[in-house]
């Protein structure tokens, strides 16, 4: 058998560069701050208990909303990106 192939990581860019992004970004942080706070809150009495299904379900927004702004930052990568309008009219045949 042959050796598979090696595939190179893909670059994601910066959830700032993209447009469609901007809102999932603010999700995260509100995912965040909302596990943060079910976290102060669970443990006040010691440690926090990973188990206890307030914590699951906020620990289960967060990587949702990851999971969304990942996806989209994947389509983002692959789309074809648009030409430049300079370019599009050297391209374009005099005729």
């Amino acid at each position: 058998m042959g050796k598979p192939k090696e595939k190179k990581p893909v670059q994601l860019p910066k959830p700032e560069d993209v447009t469609l992004a901007k809102p999932l970004v603010e999700r995260v942080a509100r995912a965040k701050a909302r596990l943060a706070k079910v976290r102060e809150t669970l443990g006040k009495g010691g440690e926090v208990k990973k188990s206890d299904p307030r914590h699951r379900a906020a620990k289960k927004r967060v990587k949702r909303a990851q999971r969304r702004l990942r996806e989209i930052l994947k389509y983002d990568v692959a789309r074809p990106k648009p030409a430049a309008a300079g370019e599009a009219a050297a391209e374009a045949p005099a005729s």
